[in-house]
């Protein structure tokens, strides 16, 4: 995951991390979270982010490896 975290990181992407469920060796869950100032930042982000060599290259076949999956999109309540 580092070669993509890396230049997300300098892009202006906030803080990430990965958690892989442990709870069975059936379930093989994979959550990536991170924190964002806003969903409209984190969606300009994610379109010069599609424009970015590098992380193109870090992504190529990334689909190849994903069976199903899901976003979820939470707010922090304060």
């Amino acid at each position: 995951m580092a070669p993509v975290f890396s230049p997300m990181l300098k892009l202006g992407f906030g803080t990430m991390r990965v958690m892989t469920d442990v709870s069975a060796e059936r379930y093989w869950t994979v959550v990536s979270e991170m924190e964002v100032e806003s969903i409209e930042k984190h969606q300009e982000l994610v379109r010069k982010s599609s424009e970015v060599k590098e992380i193109q290259d870090a992504m190529k076949g990334y689909h190849d490896l994903v069976d199903h999956g899901r976003r979820e999109i939470y707010q922090i309540e304060k």
